[in-house]
């Protein structure tokens, strides 16, 4: 108990220390994109005990700076890491499992697509809290953006003219949102492997690493994500990004189940380290257009199966 709570503060402090540094400058930056490995790392090798007092410290330190900066950490690190860390330690044995397929030493351990749907669960919560808070404000969210936006687009590019500079605010103002959905969850996706793969290095791993290309979704995921596409395309302008956004934060599943297709189907060629290689260098170049291409290309796994078909490729269907 002694050392969960001692490793756990330190863990809460590193964590917050690291979100202080993102206003450092480009390298503070990317030490604060570090900022929750601390947490899982914690929670992954100590359990949920030490998870819960690295959130509880982080959230303190944080707190230093003023209540608003200690609520943003516990809503955007702390309370998720802890959650999915709770999730991602939770077991059964193997005869009470549906499945054989996340069944490690007679332990049927959570599975990694369960994780991946709370995760976007959390961020539709964070995107509801965010619509809330600026439902009083004129234009609700997508006004309070804009005109920082706008600041940002003018001094980006004076000579564009000031209107120019409103109407690139206009526009991003409503993709914003789903911008910082999707970059919030690769973060946490990002984070919460690394430390899982620390715990593994250094053998102090509470559980065993998930099977990431055998990943699966419950099948209710596609029907949320195709309504939200609908009414993306229905409602009126005003509105639209809301369900814009919706769509985004439930395709992000999809992607990282498309990138697990990737992974199976190039596993099977001769030149695998090249066949990825290639796939994530036109990503980096081309990443919204090959995004997409890997969102299409994971729903179409929910009905084509192609690592199932494939050679022991042990997937099985969630039932979350």
């Amino acid at each position: 108990m002694t050392r969960s709570l001692f490793f756990g503060l330190l863990a809460g402090i590193a964590s917050a220390l690291l979100v202080m540094t993102a206003a450092a400058g480009p390298l503070g930056l990317m030490l604060g994109y570090l900022a929750p490995l601390p947490l899982f790392f914690a929670g992954l090798t100590k359990g949920v005990g030490a998870a819960g007092w690295a959130v509880a410290a982080g959230t303190l330190v944080s707190g230093f700076n003023g209540l608003q900066a200690a609520v943003v950490f516990a809503l955007l690190f702390g309370l998720p890491a802890l959650w999915l860390v709770r999730q991602a330690l939770l077991a059964r044995p193997a005869e009470e499992a549906e499945s054989g397929a996340n069944v490690v030493d007679g332990l049927d351990w959570y599975p990694v697509g369960g994780l991946i749907v709370r995760l976007a669960g959390w961020a539709g919560l964070l995107f509801a809290l965010a619509l809330l808070a600026t439902a009083g404000r004129e234009g609700g969210l997508p006004g309070v953006l804009q005109p920082v936006l706008a600041q940002f687009f003018s001094v980006m590019q004076p000579e564009g003219g000031q209107q120019s500079a409103k109407d690139l605010a206009a526009t991003a103002s409503r993709l914003m949102p789903a911008v910082v959905a999707m970059s919030w969850l690769t973060m946490l996706t990002i984070n919460g492997t690394l430390a899982q793969g620390l715990a593994v290095l250094v053998k102090q791993n509470a559980r065993p690493t998930p099977q990431y290309a055998a990943l699966t979704l419950p099948r209710f995921l596609a029907i949320a994500l195709a309504g939200a596409v609908g009414l993306a395309l229905l409602l009126p302008q005003e509105t639209r990004f809301i369900a814009a956004t919706a769509a985004a934060i439930l395709a992000f599943p999809y992607f990282l189940q498309g990138l697990a297709v990737v992974h199976a189907l190039a596993g099977r060629a001769p030149a695998t380290g090249l066949i990825l290689a290639a796939f994530y260098a036109a990503l980096v170049v081309a990443s919204a257009l090959v995004g997409i291409l890997v969102v299409g290309l994971g729903l179409i796994e929910e009905w084509a199966g192609f690592r199932r078909r494939g050679a022991g490729a042990g997937t099985s269907r969630e039932s979350d």
